[in-house]
């Protein structure tokens, strides 16, 4: 039976709390392949990670997911401003937990898995960090120019009224959250009703019980409210021909998202593969036990056929 053990790591003096998830029989003195683990937007630890982390340990795996700066148990650069979304914050995250897995005596090579939004942010960071030997990605938001920038009278005022944000909670010295989708709204329902699927599917995940509160005591909807200046970034994106890792990118057949990491799939020159789940959605590969173990197959075998290191 796999196990789990609360850690923590320090990035950029901020204490970073994680799970880290341990294959069946665990012996210290053996050597595993480490998976570092990033969450969908804006996620902490034991959502979407805590599904996949021990089924990941199942295989053999030592996997580790954590809560981002001043999001769930781990620290905040100031206090009073937590659930920041703040992109080039998390890039220092990740790092520093790949950081944290290599200095692991039982830890070999180690794999990036990311979810949705936090395949972005993977995505970003490993172009220059090759540490991480093979990329696979669930659901991820890994071409997003196509959804920020389409409309750009719409980009613009989104980055306006986020540097007016920053601007109140400069001058102010208080932090002003909103939420991002409206999920914490009562009325949501009435007023979406003939929203898309997807919308409709993120709130059945993240306005529930299903995958919010209150079985995450640690997890809001609501975020600082300066998050669309920073949630444009997607490096990856740019960068995707000059990855030089092996990418695996996995989404739901009938996801609306799909598209995003289908275009960053066809830029990706390194070796590459893609794959659908027969039916699946994109929050449908969040928490769904049977589509969870299609994917899980995908993700073992695409890591066992690169074992790395980066050549």
């Amino acid at each position: 039976m796999t196990s789990s053990e609360k850690i923590t790591f320090k990035s950029k003096g901020i204490k970073i709390v994680g799970n880290l998830y341990l294959p069946s029989d665990f012996d210290p003195s053996k050597t595993y392949e480490g998976i570092v683990m990033t969450p969908p937007f804006p996620q902490v630890k034991d959502q979407v990670m805590g599904n996949y982390g021990p089924k990941m340990a199942e295989r053999g795996y030592v996997a580790l997911g954590f809560d981002w700066n001043s999001k769930g148990e781990s620290g905040t650069y100031e206090e009073g401003f937590r659930d920041d979304e703040n992109i080039p914050r998390k890039w220092e995250d990740l790092r520093n937990a790949i950081s944290y897995l290599g200095s692991l005596p039982f830890v070999g090579s180690i794999n990036g898995l990311g979810f949705c939004g936090g395949g972005g942010i993977m995505a970003s960071t490993i172009i220059s960090d090759l540490r991480v030997k093979a990329f696979a990605s669930v659901s991820a938001m890994l071409a997003t120019d196509m959804i920020q920038l389409s409309d750009m009278d719409a980009y613009k005022a989104r980055i306006k009224a986020a540097n007016d944000m920053r601007q109140q909670m400069f001058e102010t010295g208080e932090a002003v959250n909103r939420d991002a989708f409206g999920y914490t709204d009562p009325d949501f329902l009435k007023k979406n009703a003939g929203a898309p699927a997807g919308t409709l599917e993120g709130y059945d995940y993240y306005g529930t019980a299903r995958g919010g509160k209150p079985t995450y005591p640690n997890f809001t909807n609501e975020i600082l409210a300066d998050i669309d200046e920073t949630a444009a970034f997607n490096l990856g994106e740019h960068y995707a021909d000059k990855l030089l890792q092996p990418f695996c990118g996995i989404v739901g057949e009938t996801a609306e998202t799909a598209i995003c990491t289908k275009a960053y799939h066809d830029r990706v020159t390194s070796e590459k593969e893609y794959h659908e789940i027969p039916g699946a959605s994109h929050v449908g590969l969040y928490d769904i036990p049977e589509n969870i173990a299609q994917v899980v197959d995908i993700v073992d075998g695409f890591f066992k056929k690169h074992p790395g290191p980066i050549a």
